[in-house]
């Protein structure tokens, strides 16, 4: 169903009940939803959805564009159960004529799940015995031993390169091509293509100069942690048994949540954000289930991104990229470094407690890489040559100020240890050069003691405002697989840049101006109603 074709449709059953009290009262209750939805052009995802769908005619199929819209209403009312959903668009009129359907004709519990289902197992393929679809292998029950899983991942580690380090090789050497056709690219594309470029279009987002965000963070899965005994040790007496055990789940685990301070069986996620005009745009969600450590999501993450700018034309130019601590790793100044894309990363508190590696016998170092003076204290920052890629450190007890209207330096000896000026002849002097190579994590080209790093990092807390937005779509427990809670991510990400727009809208015209507007294109006499009634 077109955009066109889905306005029609409302024109159509508006009109029918615009004599039906019940009607316009619960449309007066979700004039928000039916200003966002309303607004909400599908068009460009009618390509990628029917991809899904074989093109041979056959027994007619519910509009897969009517499904995403549903899904993403359903997100938009904060509904996380499709038994509820289902059950309102049977009982509520106007959530189903909004979703595209008709009132007496609404998809069941299975439809959604099977819709779904085909985004899970991408582009369609005729079915046949040597292919297992991705839905089938995530069904159903698994042989699981948690610990030992974590055993051999330990074990699996190799002492001599980091998963980070091995994976940015891979991703470098493959930089030039294109995504997998897969699940992944699927959702991708939909945020592009629903989500960020009409927010683009609209002088919402703009990608020149951009500043992301990374962070990460845990679905808990509707699956029991616990799972059930493939033994019979427990009617023996033994409680502890370390057998396998049945799991709904196939990749779960228990996972950390610093937030809340918690162990939580799920699944990790990551997702990347920019924060413009007050407003946070989500740009990507990848979770591919377990739990992944932030140092390998983050580069997956931002590689699936600048991908997926480049494969769907969108001029998006990343100057910084911002993440905590859980970043420190040489991997990733190395990865955004080949991008031409700035690190703003803190050092981690392990790193801190360790001896920085000396440059020479005459420089020693602080424990966050500072260069120390000949007296002992941490010199100044004094600017970074970009050309040359060359740190410069300065005298910490010299400094610029204004006397009788002129540029002066000055020296505070009495904050020396040593209470004299170790370089009289410069009025800046001692200068300590330190080149960006020479340990990139250490001297990132942004120095951490700068204004414009504190600055940057403000900005970070755009990835818990959106960690906080997911919490209030109750997508905790709302599946017990990997693969539905990306789904329901994404269409929480499409929803966070509709709604904003929505608000945008609010500002110039107020809530109640919008609605009357947007009704009055598709059904002026109901628009005509309720004005009377204001």
């Amino acid at each position: 169903m077109f955009h066109a074709e889905y306005i029609e449709h409302l024109k159509k059953h508006f009109s029918s009940y615009s004599e039906n009290s019940e009607f316009r009262k619960v449309l007066q209750e979700h004039k928000k939803e039916f200003s966002v939805v309303g607004n909400l052009n599908l068009d460009p995802a009618i390509p990628i959805l029917n991809n899904l769908y074989s093109q041979v005619d056959r027994a007619p199929h519910r509009d897969p564009v009517c499904m995403l819209r549903a899904l993403i209403l359903m997100v938009v009312l904060k509904i996380a159960s499709i038994t509820k959903w289902v059950k309102e668009t049977r009982t509520i009129t106007l959530l189903a004529i909004l979703a595209g359907f008709d009132p007496d004709d609404t998809p069941g519990i299975g439809t959604y799940y099977d819709f779904m289902k085909r985004i899970i197992d991408g582009p369609y393929q005729k079915s046949c015995e040597h292919i297992v679809r991705r839905s089938t292998l995530i069904t159903g029950k698994y042989i699981r031993n948690i610990l030992k899983e974590k055993e051999a991942k330990k074990d699996s580690l190799d002492p001599h390169q980091s998963q980070s380090e091995k994976l940015i090789q891979e991703l470098l050497s493959h930089a030039d091509d294109p995504r997998p056709n897969d699940f992944q690219k699927i959702l991708d594309n939909l945020l592009i293509k629903i989500g960020i470029v009409p927010s683009v279009e609209q002088g919402l987002l703009n990608l020149e100069n951009l500043i992301i965000s990374g962070d990460g963070s845990i679905l808990e899965s509707n699956a029991s942690g616990q799972g059930k005994p493939t033994c019979s040790c427990r009617l023996e007496g033994n409680y502890n048994c370390q057998h396998d055990r049945f799991y709904s789940s196939p990749t779960a685990q228990w996972c950390y949540d610093a937030h809340k301070d918690c162990f939580i069986f799920g699944d990790r996620y990551y997702h990347l954000v920019t924060s413009q005009n007050g407003h946070d745009f989500p740009l990507g969600t990848s979770m591919p289930g377990g739990n992944e450590s932030d140092f390998t999501l983050s580069l997956k993450t931002a590689d699936r991104f600048f991908k997926g700018a480049r494969e769907n034309e969108l001029k998006a130019n990343i100057l910084y990229f911002c993440g905590d601590c859980h970043h420190d790793s040489y991997a990733h100044y190395e990865y955004f470094q080949k991008k031409g894309v700035v690190p703003v990363i803190p050092l981690s508190e392990k790193s801190q407690k360790g001896t920085p590696i000396l440059l020479n016998s005459n420089i020693r170092l602080d424990k966050d890489g500072t260069p120390l003076c000949p007296a002992g204290m941490k010199m100044h920052h004094h600017m970074y040559n970009k050309n040359k890629r060359v740190h410069v450190y300065s005298c910490p007890v010299k400094r610029n100020t204004h006397r009788d209207g002129k540029s002066v330096y000055i020296t505070h000896t009495e904050e020396c240890p040593r209470h004299q000026d170790c370089r009289p002849s410069s009025s800046l002097g001692p200068f300590v050069y330190i080149k960006s190579d020479t340990d990139p994590r250490l001297y990132p080209p942004l120095a951490r003691n700068s204004q414009k790093f504190k600055e940057i990092m403000n900005q970070r807390t755009s990835t818990e405002r959106c960690n906080y937005l997911n919490d209030t779509y109750h997508l905790d427990r709302a599946c017990r697989n990997a693969d539905y809670g990306l789904i329901r991510l994404t269409l929480a990400n499409i929803a966070e840049h509709a709604l904003i727009r929505y608000l945008e809208a609010v500002k110039r015209l107020s809530e109640g101006k919008l609605f009357t507007q947007t009704l009055g294109s598709i059904c002026p006499i109901l628009q005509l109603r309720y004005l009377k009634a204001a």
